[in-house]
């Protein structure tokens, strides 16, 4: 019986060993490389964990994992603001409309009724994290705001 026990221990430590090991974070020669291979221009890379990046470049924008793990969305274009990226618990912004870059401090985020705010610092290319944020349907509403509370820009996603 000793000798079986053993052997299941040493198994169930393994498996724990394998399950526990964290795949190897993205390198900048890979990121590079891909953005060579899809010829993009005028890019931003944007880290949102250690497995994943933003990589922006309008009107796409990419959540990269590997170079067969990516997801390439062509953004909704409202008003010079690039949306797109969708991705469960985010959302990517290419932002080129020159009042909210210069105007907005804050940005209002409403999801079910409930709203968030967060500060803004005048980013071009911005990663909205939010739990809420669910993929294929988002169903969003996006508000950028003044110091004074007046909205500079709104839209519906």
């Amino acid at each position: 019986m000793k000798f079986k026990w053993r052997n299941l221990i040493f198994f169930c430590l393994l498996l724990l060993l394998v399950g526990c090991k964290d795949r190897e974070a993205i390198t900048q020669k890979e990121i590079d490389q891909f953005i060579n291979s899809k010829n993009l221009e005028h890019v931003s890379i944007q880290k949102s964990d250690n497995n994943e990046y933003y990589i922006f470049s309008s009107p796409y924008v990419y959540i990269y994992r590997s170079s067969s793990d990516y997801v390439k969305s062509t953004g909704l274009i409202k008003e010079g603001i690039v949306i797109g990226g969708l991705e469960k618990g985010s959302i990517g912004l290419i932002i080129n409309n020159l009042q909210v870059l210069r105007d907005a401090k804050t940005y209002v985020v409403l999801i079910d009724g409930k709203t968030r705010e967060y500060q803004y610092g005048g980013e071009k290319y911005l990663i909205i994290k939010d739990n809420r944020i669910w993929n294929p349907t988002a169903q969003l509403k996006i508000t950028f705001l003044s110091i004074e509370n007046n909205k500079i820009f709104e839209t519906d996603y």
